[in-house]
């Protein structure tokens, strides 16, 4: 791999791609209950669907989750290569495994009962852990890994100090072949400027889940240590900033491709597919090879865009912008407490049925997004909140010297 990235500078492109990818989680937890076809098992539904808001709602879900484990691997290896693993390990503890247990539990305290309320019409206050753990899953995930290179540490001190007994010879044979095998590996799966063997891989990883990684943390995984190998690529990543418009305009293209067959699939293009002549051996053929499509191109595009959209944030996002900093520092206390918010609004405006779908849907994104950004400026930036969750304290009347440092 390339040499690791410049110690001292902040990818302020990066941090406001994240940020923006957190609180498009209010954007596709208001557009649930219009996707068309949406089972009320899984979330209340409104009388009225909408053709666009599915489209929406299925063009952020294909890149947005990917996108995440990409960049968490990224900073991953920036805060390791800066500090140290053991910082990294008592970090994530703190920014991840704490909000885990203050979190849940308000969770456990109000979705409960607002998905009853969205089903039923009825307000019943109730505490259950079921739906556990809601949308935290990401959070669940990640703390796994953590918890994983902690007990990898351990075989890797062994196997360090059993190299050390057999002498400097066959140390420096060792050391030098396992450098070999992993240069070999990172540069066949992660180095190409086009990723055929890593969309491969992925979609064989994918397979269990569909591509739905909430089940799915090997997969995770696997973007996960793309974006740690990306912080030591510079090549790649150069190349990211001034090819990005060709990943977006493929991932796009082939996203495009997708829409259209979920159309057909479900025949709200009025296309008959199968004709009168075709047996039911032949329409299921069919409706395979259909539901085999989508999954690659679901798969291909998990990797095209966040590609495209990591060198597009770094080519014109990368440097200090107040604004953006401002909601890359609030995204993560918008992304755990948005769920009930959200829910409730969206639950409730059900009610208004003369309002069009889309209308209900923009509302609930802009009065969400506003009751979570006010809340973070008021209430938490300033606080013992915002050190928890940002690792530092942001005077609330911060100039911008003081908001970059």
């Amino acid at each position: 791999m390339q040499p690791a990235q410049d110690n001292s500078s902040r990818f302020h492109g990066l941090d406001a791609l994240r940020g923006i990818s957190m609180i498009l989680g209010i954007v596709l937890h208001a557009a649930l209950p219009y996707v068309p076809d949406m089972p009320v098992e899984i979330w209340p539904t409104d009388k009225k669907s909408s053709n666009l808001i599915g489209i929406i709602f299925q063009f952020i879900h294909i890149w947005r989750m990917p996108l995440f484990f990409i960049l968490a691997g990224f900073f991953a290896n920036l805060v390791i290569s800066r500090k140290s693993w053991r910082y990294w390990w008592k970090n994530r503890l703190l920014r991840i495994a704490l909000p885990i247990l203050c979190f849940s539990p308000l969770m456990s305290l109000t979705l409960p009962w607002i998905f009853n309320y969205g089903r039923t019409e009825e307000i019943t206050f109730i505490y259950s852990n079921i739906g556990q753990p809601w949308h935290l899953w990401f959070l669940w995930q990640l703390l796994i890994f953590v918890v994983i290179t902690i007990i990898f540490s351990i075989p890797y001190v062994f196997v360090q100090a059993s190299m050390r007994l057999l002498g400097k010879k066959r140390m420096v044979f060792i050391k030098l072949s396992v450098h070999h095998l992993k240069s070999l590996f990172t540069s066949i799966l992660f180095k190409p400027r086009f990723p055929i063997l890593l969309i491969l891989l992925c979609g064989i990883l994918n397979i269990p889940t569909w591509g739905e990684l909430i089940f799915n943390p090997v997969a995770s995984s696997l973007y996960f240590t793309f974006g740690y190998s990306l912080y030591r690529n510079s090549t790649l990543f150069l190349f990211l900033q001034e090819k990005w418009v060709y990943y977006l305009i493929s991932g796009m293209g082939i996203f495009s491709m997708y829409t259209i067959l979920i159309l057909l699939k479900s025949q709200t293009l009025g296309v008959d597919i199968y004709g009168d002549n075709i047996s039911i051996a032949d329409q299921k053929q069919i409706s395979d090879l259909i539901n085999l499509s989508l999954y690659a191109f679901k798969i291909i595009c998990s990797i095209l865009i966040p590609l495209g959209l990591i060198g597009l944030a770094e080519k014109f996002f990368n440097s200090y912008n107040p604004k953006l900093r401002f909601i890359s520092d609030g995204a993560y206390w918008i992304y755990l407490i948005h769920l009930p918010i959200v829910s409730f609004i969206t639950f409730y405006s059900f009610k208004f049925e003369a309002v069009p779908a889309e209308i209900k849907f923009l509302a609930a994104i802009v009065i969400t997004s506003l009751i979570c950004l006010t809340t973070y400026k008021y209430f938490v930036r300033s606080t013992i909140i915002g050190i928890l969750l940002n690792g530092k304290r942001v005077a609330f009347k911060s100039d911008a010297t003081n908001a970059s440092k």
